[in-house]
């Protein structure tokens, strides 16, 4: 009888006979039971974590024995007695179906094997499992905390402060030891992390600590060296001194604790660098670079006024001139100065720096950013170059360097650049934006929030990291956060140029036009020659379709330039000017201001707005009956996207950019892939979508319009939850 059935229906009959399914069923009842009491009982009885885990497997694994008990025996009013083999299962089919379960078992077994071998095993301690950055970090490295002031009345912060710079300054001038620059060493003031994490986070092996306290008149100054990797001191020491000249009290002892520590490594030597006589100079000069660096117009002319001082006491002192020139340039953008203003002013300070010391780091530096802010990029990297070879301490010069190469488009120098300046200096702000931003155009962008997130937990107030970390979540498609950060930014900081321009720009896209408006007017009319302010209200008139104001705006921002427009401004201005003929449908004059916008030789890499010009022109070209030159000017488009992708690009921008070729090629299935994958990325301008004329092949497809009905959904909703929030601050 047993062979006259199928194998699916035999089993499923001695399944039944032999009541296996019912008592699996009453099994996975009990489990489910057992769990929930394990999982409500877990955290009050204080048991461990692993004991769930555990559980769960045992119930697992005890799936097979019951069934195995239930198809051999039979509970009953008799008690338990053996199964009777008679059933609808030939001996065969009995024997393929435990075959079949034993298969399933072992694999099983197998499975759960392979994912928790190492629950059990001993655990090492983290530090053993992953190799802390202390261990990475260079043989001779060192960090020299703020010291601190224990004096009776706590008023001796400004003798501690120049002391531990002091020290700071003489250690930089040691051959082959690394110092964490002052910028990230003194943001652990009066902090109470422990020193080994302070060293990790530093990325030195050892730590100079110390402290100041006075009595009557006399000092006691009291230092340590500790080992970061097992927070032993390496050596401790004191010195007594009269308070009689405290500047020389601060050089005396700082000049003695970097000899001992000079000894305390093996093969360094102190190399001759050039410092100011005076003392007092150094110290206005080092101040005002504290002040330099939190680049708000407030800050950056308290720093103009400390150089200034620096050279009152010392008129021959070269970098003070540097840093009066780079001072000026960066109120260029940061203040409320034009840039022509502020680049000659520059211009007379490089040149006193430069014939009072031809070797000054600090000096072509400035030279550098100086060519860097009118477009003479080769002649830029080349000074910034021979600054960083001059003094591989001196960051400034690799940020701006890093910056260089990143308008190149060479990204990977860039990213090498970046990493080797915050090895000196960890928790400068300025490097960590520059590196984040150079990881998101590489499609890097969690890793780069990541890092972020960490300095922002340690400096919660700093606009600058809370302003980019705004502009790249909204890059990346993360519209609410955005808006958090520049909200947060613009409300620590109401006054400055930049958080406004940040969090106008945020409205406009998100929508708000009005919001928008009332900010920027506001803020133009508190800094009229701010030009981060000028561009964005540039962008809101063009946004906003008000395109005839939006031209007269570009011409009074050349019309600040006179006659002597530098070429790369020019080139700007011709850009902005052809792409609003374009948008009005003027082709003619369009192609005449982008035939002047374009370089004269071809962008060397990645350039999203030299690819905009040459595609806007290539359809300006196209349409006055121009095809040839049209086809150039496309083929030149498509070899930077190339060079591009070899650079490793890959953030939204890319996409949107290979999708407009693609629409100009004709190729609008791929088009709409490539502007589906911006999309994906977080690609979500919604007003480019509706202006952008290149896009024209593709507005009657359905994909299309689909595509700008997803971007307009994520930004409404957005907008209203943004509001949601706003109320319920109230």
């Amino acid at each position: 009888m047993s062979e006259r059935h199928s194998f699916l229906s035999a089993t499923l009959g001695e399944l039944n006979r032999r009541k296996v399914l019912r008592t699996m069923g009453a099994y996975a009842v009990a489990v489910f039971v057992l769990l929930q009491l394990m999982d409500a009982a877990v955290e009050p009885l204080l048991l461990p974590s692993w004991l769930p885990t555990v559980v769960v497997l045992i119930a697992i694994l005890g799936f097979p024995m019951v069934f195995l008990l239930a198809w051999f025996f039979d509970v009953g009013p008799e008690g338990i007695r053996r199964t009777s083999t008679a059933g609808l299962l030939s001996r065969a089919q009995t024997t393929l179906l435990f075959s079949f379960t034993l298969v399933a078992m072992m694999g099983l077994a197998w499975g759960f094997h392979g994912y928790y071998a190492d629950l059990f095993e001993p655990q090492l301690p983290v530090a053993a499992q992953e190799p802390s950055r202390d261990f990475s970090a260079p043989e001779n490295s060192i960090a020299v905390l703020p010291f601190a002031d224990l004096s009776a009345q706590g008023d001796q912060a400004y003798l501690a402060d120049g002391v531990s710079e002091e020290i700071l300054n003489l250690l930089a001038q040691v051959n082959g030891l690394n110092v964490a620059a002052r910028t990230s060493s003194f943001a652990f003031r009066d902090s109470n992390e422990d020193i080994r994490e302070i060293g990790r986070l530093l990325g030195v092996r050892t730590i100079l600590e110390g402290s100041i306290r006075t009595s009557g008149d006399r000092m006691r100054l009291t230092a340590q060296l500790i080992n970061v990797q097992d927070g032993f001191h390496i050596w401790s020491k004191y010195y007594d001194s009269e308070l009689t000249d405290i500047l020389d009290i601060q050089d005396e002892v700082a000049s003695q604790i970097a000899s001992a520590l000079v000894e305390s490594f093996d093969g360094l030597d102190i190399r001759s660098q050039t410092r100011s006589d005076s003392l007092a100079a150094s110290q206005a000069y080092r101040t005002g670079r504290l002040h330099w660096w939190r680049r708000t117009p407030e800050e950056l002319q308290r720093a103009i006024e400390l150089f200034a001082n620096a050279l009152e006491y010392d008129a021959r002192f070269a970098p003070a001139y540097a840093a009066m020139a780079d001072t000026w340039l960066l109120l260029g953008q940061y203040g409320d100065i034009s840039k022509v203003k502020a680049t000659k002013k520059a211009q007379v300070m490089i040149e006193k720096a430069l014939e009072l010391d031809p070797e000054s780091a600090e000096a072509f530096a400035a030279l550098g950013l100086a060519r860097w802010e009118i477009g003479q990029m080769d002649a830029a990297e080349s000074a910034l170059r021979h600054a960083k070879g001059l003094n591989e301490d001196y960051i400034p010069a690799q940020l701006w360097l890093a910056g260089v190469l990143g308008e190149l488009g060479r990204y990977p120098e860039q990213s090498l650049v970046l990493e080797q300046a915050m090895v000196r200096d960890p928790l400068n702000e300025l490097l960590l934006v520059n590196y984040t931003g150079n990881l998101s155009t590489r499609g890097q962008w969690q890793r780069g929030r990541d890092l972020m997130s960490e300095l922002l937990a340690l400096r919660p107030d700093s606009t600058i990291l809370l302003r980019f970390m705004s502009k790249l979540e909204l890059h990346n498609g993360n519209l609410v956060e955005g808006w958090k950060l520049a909200d947060r930014a613009y409300q620590l900081q109401p006054y400055n140029p930049e958080d406004i321009a940040s969090m106008a720009r945020t409205w406009i896209l998100l929508g708000d036009i009005a919001a928008a408006e009332q900010l920027l007017v506001d803020g133009i009319e508190a800094s009229p020659n701010n030009m981060s302010l000028k561009e964005a209200y540039w962008m809101l008139l063009v946004v906003s379709k008000r395109f005839e104001k939006a031209e007269r705006l570009v011409k009074d921002f050349r019309a600040e330039f006179g006659e002597d427009v530098p070429e790369y401004m020019g080139r700007h201005f011709s850009f902005r000017l052809g792409l609003l003929a374009m948008i009005r449908r003027d082709y003619a004059a369009a192609r005449d201001f982008l035939n002047a916008a374009m370089s004269r030789e071809e962008a060397p890499a990645w350039s999203g707005d030299e690819v905009m010009i040459l595609t806007l022109g290539s359809e300006a070209h196209r349409r006055t009956g121009d095809p040839e030159q049209a086809q150039a000017l496309l083929a030149s488009a498509e070899r930077i996207i190339r060079r591009a992708r070899l650079q490793g690009v890959d953030d939204p921008g890319i996409y949107y950019s290979e999708g407009v070729v693609l629409a100009l090629r004709g190729d609008q299935d791929g088009a709409l892939q490539k502007l589906q994958q911006a999309y994906q990325r977080g690609f979500r301008e919604d007003w480019v979508l509706e202006i952008d004329g290149r896009l024209d092949p593709l507005r009657g497809s359905p994909e299309f319009t689909l595509l700008r009905e997803r971007v307009s959904d994520d930004l409404g909703q957005a907008l209203a939850e943004i509001r949601a929030l706003a109320l319920s601050t109230f």
